[in-house]
């Protein structure tokens, strides 16, 4: 599709543009593209690459995202693109992230049209960041929301926080890819210089949307200590809730880490153990241990849904524990 002028950036002298979209505010000159590498300066403006174009899609289980506690067992129909404005050192889709790949047209109108398919509850915008997507995403989220059904934002969560206010009633759930918690680990893990991600979170979940967090565990760049996990669950129990679920998930090599060895699974459970002091869900994530993807109830210990991969079985009725009765932490 042709290209489609950008949300939040202003022009400066000789023909450059600074984007306002996230933290990095890149100042970028004519026929340069930023560091996200689909926002591109043409003629003095600044443009979207991949507005209307995909570079996949499918339906995938809720849980993928991973959400587990919005909607589970649903199916939800999920797209991404190119670009993304991090450059992680473990990235999974970096070959979509960062190098731009052959993309399909796709237009708001047909996303909409799949998302009404096969008992999707919606659209996953998701597989690279759809922060730097803002315009496609907010256009067609506003469509999806006139249906009635829902929208997913899978991403890292820096964006500044205008156009994160502009897009936030038409976002029902997050799930917020939390790489650590000092500027410094953004900087060497991430390329990232002034991260915003904990004031966006705290915006979130004012805003009053699902929020959920997953954590890389990435060996050479955590600590592998309990003091370290405990500043992650003591920030998320007090800025967020002790209801937020966190995901703890297992390192295996992948982009710039070929040589680094996965994450020891000892250090997996001594991290779910230590969060699991300061938040009712924690769960383990690129492991097979069914008894910590499910979730229990906080109150009694009930088995609330039993999960096995992505086999998923709903315990609870009328959003209520089935043993004590405390109202369960979900969004069905």
């Amino acid at each position: 599709m042709a290209f489609v002028v950008a949300s939040y950036w202003k022009p400066l002298d000789n023909h450059k543009v600074k984007c306002l979209l996230c933290p990095r505010e890149c100042v970028i000159s004519e026929g340069q593209s930023g560091f996200c590498l689909v926002r591109k300066n043409v003629g003095g403006r600044l443009v979207s690459t991949v507005y209307g174009e995909i570079t996949s899609g499918g339906y995938d289980p809720v849980e993928k995202k991973p959400l587990y506690h919005f909607y589970p067992g649903s199916v939800i129909f999920s797209i991404g693109t190119n670009g993304c404005n991090l450059d992680c050192r473990s990235c999974q889709n970096w070959q979509i992230s960062r190098q731009e790949t052959h993309r399909e047209i796709f237009p708001p109108r047909m996303a909409v049209d799949y998302a009404s398919r096969h008992d999707s509850i919606g659209i996953a915008y998701t597989y690279n960041d759809p922060i730097v997507w803002f315009e496609y995403v907010k256009d067609t989220a506003s469509m999806i929301k006139e249906k009635g059904l829902v929208n997913v934002m899978v991403t890292n969560g820096n964006i500044n926080l205008e156009p994160l206010k502009e897009i936030l009633p038409l976002i029902d759930a997050f799930n917020v890819d939390l790489k650590g918690m000092t500027r410094e680990y953004y900087a060497r893990f991430s390329s990232m210089p002034e991260p915003n991600v904990w004031q966006v979170c705290e915006e979130i979940k004012k805003a009053g949307k699902h929020i959920e967090l997953t954590k890389l565990i990435v060996p050479r760049f955590d600590s592998f200590t309990p003091e370290y996990f405990e500043s992650f669950a003591r920030w998320i129990a007090e800025n967020l809730g002790k209801d937020t679920p966190l995901h703890l998930s297992r390192f295996f090599p992948a982009y710039k880490l070929m040589d680094v060895a996965p994450t020891p699974i000892e250090v997996l459970n001594m991290a779910y153990d230590v969060c699991k002091e300061y938040l009712y869900y924690v769960y383990v994530g690129n492991v097979i241990e069914p008894e910590r993807e499910s979730t229990y109830c906080p109150e009694c210990g009930a088995m609330l849904v039993r999960r096995a991969g992505y086999d998923v079985t709903v315990m609870f009725k009328d959003n209520v524990c089935p043993e004590c009765g405390r109202p369960v932490d979900f969004v069905v």
